[in-house]
């Protein structure tokens, strides 16, 4: 048993001891495969200015703002059966990211992306991305970055197995435990790189995503 399922043991018997229930929403994080193995670094905080690109002659002025990209490295160390092309069909990469807020209010962002064409023989980047506007209404000033973030996690996800994860902040698991007073928010969205003006940066970097149809 890992140590998040030893956690979650000790405090199920401790709340049956005090005749109290644990809460809904308390959770005890997958069991890795031991079949297919996917390591991951831990995550790098980038920031990033918008480009300033000259399009057929066009000098458009604005002032370049700062977007926070968080990265994070895959590396697979164990698949099989081995695919003949060396290559895994696809990946899924579930994001979790708690940011401070300026109204003393905490927020838990969520974001899941299918890469697609894997190699086994060499490393793979994924990442995501808040924009400067995103992180301007969160936490109220320009340039905010890493220490606005509590918390970074994820599960390297295959045919809905985890094959790997990642944290950041926190303990590995924080994301399937009772989070108390931080509030769950679509309003303010985490970004894959497709969806930014770095789409076609660095683009052998980082692993292919699954397009939109």
């Amino acid at each position: 048993m890992n140590n998040s399922g030893k956690t979650l043991k000790q405090l199920t018997l401790l709340a049956l001891s005090l005749g109290l229930a644990l809460p809904a929403n308390a959770q005890e994080m997958p069991t890795p495969s031991k079949t297919n193995v996917v390591t991951a670094s831990d995550p790098k905080f980038v920031e990033l200015q918008s480009p300033d690109v000259n399009v057929g002659g066009a000098n458009k002025k604005f002032r370049a703002k700062d977007w926070l990209e968080i990265e994070v490295a895959l590396d697979v160390k164990k698949w099989s059966p081995k695919p003949q092309d060396d290559y895994i069909d696809s990946l899924t990469i579930k994001w979790w990211i708690v940011v401070k807020g300026q109204d003393r209010k905490t927020y838990l962002m969520e974001k899941t992306v299918q890469h697609i064409n894997i190699p086994v023989d060499e490393p793979s980047v994924v990442s995501v991305y808040l924009s400067p506007n995103t992180l301007k209404r969160i936490t109220g000033k320009d340039g905010g970055g890493k220490s606005d973030l509590e918390a970074v996690g994820g599960q390297v996800d295959f045919g809905g197995e985890m094959v790997g994860f990642f944290s950041h902040g926190k303990k590995a698991g924080w994301w399937v435990q009772d989070l108390g007073s931080v509030e769950r928010t679509s309003k303010f969205p985490l970004l894959n790189k497709d969806e930014t003006p770095f789409k076609t940066y660095w683009y052998d970097r980082y692993a292919e995503i699954l397009p939109k149809k």
